[in-house]
This record gives structure tokens, C-alpha cells and sequence, in this order.
């Protein structure tokens, strides 16, 4: 979510700075890091409470490429940001590669120039490309933030496409019963008021409710929308979010899975982190709200233990951030001194595993729903032509 801030640099009149961050907490956070003071914070929201969407998001993916390629051939910082800014064509996009332009040829590192637009770049990965300052790698280090935001949206996006289906499903069945319920059953009752002396309680009540629906429809289709924009706007609020985060995470089965979501991106973020050159601890703080609010406290303890001159794979178990075979690998990676590739295959072992999982769920969640709902629409229709039968039956 973004946050407005209201900062104070040393030296500078106060000025509004955007970030993007899941908490006001990581906001004000993310602020001082960079040597500000913190005046006021407030979400960045709309009148109704939701988010703006009125700039496209910056390409930060397709920026590392670009980057990355021209500058092995060649051209220098400078250059490449140049050649950038002169091939875009999105207004935003352009006027962030300006802005990082414009720092460049003031002095400033590209980190630095970086740390400047803090909703646009974050804070991972201005710490990876300060490091391979440092080192000399920054093609490389723009090769593993591209690889990381891959794998990261990989497992988004199997989630988001398999969300899908089931809310077109959920969509059209509930179009389906609004056109029953405000158009076709106050037909029926019309005629079954003239026509049938008697029918059923069931019966009865759902042509109450057509007639309701029929004299109050337009009123109640405008409640309805009001309500699921208030319902978005609530779920939009980083506590409602860490409220339903612990709610699902006590359940049994769901809560292990979103378990294992976050760790795994834990450990794909963190090996990042130190195959950039990042040390353990900095790494450890950079990736704390990636956990969720559920696991913060958990991390929190392996900081503490790992202070104390525990191994981080005891640190980490103890602390309940490691899985049966996750432990293994990091055991493994501290004796071999591979740590970030044994975090990295952590991560890509529970990432597959959470892919076959969503496949497996939806294979048995699609069909199901589309039996509920067509159990539902054949109950109404059943219940609206069953006094017809019993007309007929009464007939012979």
C-alpha cells in the first residue's frame, strides 16, 4: 500500500514523500533508514478509502533488463539512462528515469539516485545494487533482482490465474439469481395469484421475495454496490489485512500453506540479499515484512538468538521459520559455505510444492462451486414451477 509522509530533511524545509509499504510501521521505517524525520504519515487513499491507481506502476522488471543489457555494452550509467528515457513512451516511467538522470549528474551514485524515489524502487533493491557498487557486479546484481521478481510473481500470478474461473463462475451465477429474483419470479407470482389457489410455504416466501426485489430492486443493487465498495475499502487496511492473516492462519490445513507462502518468500528474498554481498543480520532486517504480521514475532527471536551466536539454521528453527527439508538445506549451506544457493533451492522446493497444491485445490474447488450455484439456480427455478406440477397432478 502507499503511504504520504510528511518529512523533514536536514537542512531542507519539510517536504510529502510517497512510499510504497505493507504497514504505516515499514513506511516511517523505510523513511529514517534514509536519514528523514518523520512529521505526520497517513494512507494514501481515496475519499471512500481505496487506493489510487492513477499513475501506472514503473516497470522496475523490465528496467533491470534494459538496464542490464545496455550497460554490458557498453554505455555508461549516464548513457543508459539517457537511451531509456529516450525510447519511453509512458509520462510516469519517463519522468522517474529523469529524475534518476538528474541525480546522477549531480554525483550521486546510482544507490543513491535510487534511495530518492522510495515508492518507485525498494528498499531491497537499493540495497543490492549499493552492494554490487561495492563489488563491482552491477550487471550481475541486475540479473538477480530481474530473476528474483520472476520467481516472486510466478507463484502470484498461478494463484491470481486460478482465482479466475471461479470468480467469472461466482459472477455469472449471481447475475443468474438477480435476474430470477427481480424479473422472472414476480412473473410467476402474477400468475400464480389468478390461477393457483394454493402453493407451498417455500414457494410462498420466495415469491415475497420477488415481489420485495421487484418494487425495491434498483435501491437494493445500489446497497449491494455500496457494500462491496465499503467491503474493499475495509480489506484494503493494512489491520484488516493482519486481522484475516491470523484468522486463516489458525486454520488447520490453510494456515500451514500460508505458512509456507511466506517462508518461502523469505527465503527467496534473503538469498538474494546475501549473494549480493548483504550481511546476515542487515538481510534478516530488510526481509521482516515480508513475513507477514503473523511471523514477525518469530523473526524477531531468530535476530535475538543469532546475536547470541546460535547458527542461523538453529536460530531459524527454533523460531519456527523452517520447514523438515528447508532446515536441511540451510544446515547444508552453513557447512559448505553455500547459503544463498541452499536458501534459494529452499524456496524453489516450496514454491513448486505450493503451485501442485493450488493446481490440486482448483481441480476440486471449480467443480464444486459450480455445483453449489447450480444447486442453488435449480432450487429457485424448482421451487417457482412446482406449483405448475402440482396444478397438472391435480388435473388428471
Amino acid at each position: 500500500m502507499q503511504y504520504q509522509l510528511r518529512v523533514l530533511r536536514s537542512g531542507q524545509s519539510p517536504s510529502q514523500l510517497t512510499i510504497e509499504a505493507s504497514s504505516d510501521i515499514d513506511a516511517r521505517n523505510q523513511a529514517e533508514q534514509q536519514g528523514l524525520t518523520v512529521l505526520q504519515i497517513r494512507q494514501y487513499t481515496t475519499a471512500i478509502g481505496l487506493k489510487r491507481w492513477s499513475k501506472k506502476p514503473f516497470p522496475l522488471m523490465l528496467f533491470c533488463q534494459e538496464f542490464r543489457s545496455l550497460f554490458e555494452a557498453g554505455l555508461s550509467v549516464v548513457d543508459v539512462l539517457q537511451t531509456l528515457i529516450d525510447k519511453e513512451i509512458s509520462a510516469s516511467a519517463k519522468q522517474v528515469l529523469q529524475q534518476l538522470l538528474t541525480a546522477v549528474q549531480e554525483g550521486k551514485t546510482l544507490s543513491q539516485a535510487f534511495t530518492l524515489q522510495p515508492a518507485v524502487f525498494p528498499s531491497l533493491f537499493t540495497a543490492t545494487i549499493s552492494a554490487a557498487e561495492t563489488t563491482g557486479d552491477l550487471p550481475e546484481a541486475l540479473m538477480r533482482y530481474h530473476q528474483y521478481l520472476e520467481n516472486l510473481d510466478a507463484l502470484k500470478k498461478r494463484m491470481i490465474n486460478a482465482s479466475v474461473y471461479p470468480a467469472i463462475v461466482v459472477s455469472f451465477g449471481l447475475a443468474v439469481l438477480v435476474f430470477l429474483m427481480i424479473y422472472v419470479i414476480p412473473k410467476f407470482s402474477k400468475i400464480y395469484e389468478t390461477q393457483v389457489a394454493h402453493v407451498s410455504t417455500n414457494t410462498q416466501i420466495l415469491l415475497t421475495i420477488g415481489k420485495f426485489s421487484q418494487q425495491y430492486g434498483l435501491l437494493l443493487l445500489v446497497f449491494l454496490a455500496l457494500v462491496f465498495v465499503a467491503i474493499i475499502g475495509v480489506f484494503q487496511r493494512p489491520q484488516t489485512q493482519q486481522k484475516l492473516n491470523n484468522v486463516l492462519s489458525k486454520i488447520p490445513f490453510f494456515g500451514e500453506k500460508i505458512r509456507i507462502y511466506y517462508l518461502s518468500r523469505f527465503y527467496r528474498t534473503f538469498a538474494m540479499l546475501l549473494k549480493s554481498g548483504i550481511p546476515v543480520m542487515s538481510g534478516l532486517s530488510m526481509v521482516d515484512n515480508l513475513l507477514g504480521a503473523g511471523l514477525h514475532a518469530n523473526l524477531q527471536q531468530a535476530k535475538v538468538s543469532i546475536n547470541q551466536g546460535q547458527p542461523l539454521s538453529q536460530a531459524l528453527n527454533q523460531a519456527n521459520l523452517t520447514t523438515p527439508v528447508a532446515l536441511r538445506l540451510i544446515n547444508i549451506g552453513e557447512k559448505t559455505g553455500t547459503l544463498d544457493s541452499m536458501m534459494a533451492r529452499a524456496a524453489s522446493f516450496h514454491e513448486e510444492d505450493m503451485i501442485r497444491w493450488v493446481d490440486r485445490f482448483t481441480k476440486v474447488f471449480e467443480p464444486t462451486l459450480m455445483a453449489i450455484i447450480g444447486l442453488m439456480i435449480g432450487g429457485i427455478v424448482l421451487m417457482m414451477y412446482l406449483p405448475i406440477f402440482e396444478l397438472a397432478s391435480g388435473i388428471q
